[in-house]
């Protein structure tokens, strides 16, 4: 039998695979950043995460980086839980551990560009009453739920 590699997920044009670390604090809130000016989706709330690049160890590894580069947290792949794939290609996953602080206004290493503008700490019912995202509310109660029947 053959072991499939990871990479077989990863695709190419507009469908690019994508990793999204959902962060969740110790007061059941949720990390969520604002896309800058700089995106045609400027000003959309959404979570820590981006596409998965060749050289990212695996897709998990992939949305640790993003993390960093967004949010300016660190996380190890450990400390993910697998949350679910809301949409084609689209991978979240959960974690309550990281360090660092959140800092959004460092540029992307590869751009150059200040990719989001603010972010906040919201709970789940803040998440939905906000208008602009695609944030999925389900993957939200799904973490909620995992936390604590971890505890």
């Amino acid at each position: 039998m053959q072991i499939l590699k990871w990479k077989r997920f990863l695709t190419e044009g507009e469908l690019k695979t994508v990793g999204v670390v959902v962060c969740l604090d110790n007061d059941d809130r949720f990390l969520i950043i604002r896309r800058s000016d700089i995106d045609k989706r400027a000003g959309d709330w959404t979570m820590p995460g981006g596409h998965i690049d060749e050289s990212d160890a695996s897709i998990e590894a992939g949305a640790i980086r993003e993390l960093s580069e967004e949010a300016n947290l660190d996380c190890s792949v450990e400390n993910l839980h697998y949350l679910g794939t809301p949409g084609k290609n689209k991978y979240y996953f959960l974690t309550r551990e990281w360090t660092g602080e959140v800092n959004v206004d460092k540029p992307n290493p590869k751009t150059d560009e200040i990719e989001h503008d603010a972010y906040r700490w919201s709970t789940i019912n803040d998440i939905k009453d906000i208008d602009n995202t695609e944030i999925p509310i389900y993957l939200l109660e799904k973490a909620l739920e995992m936390s604590k029947n971890a505890k």
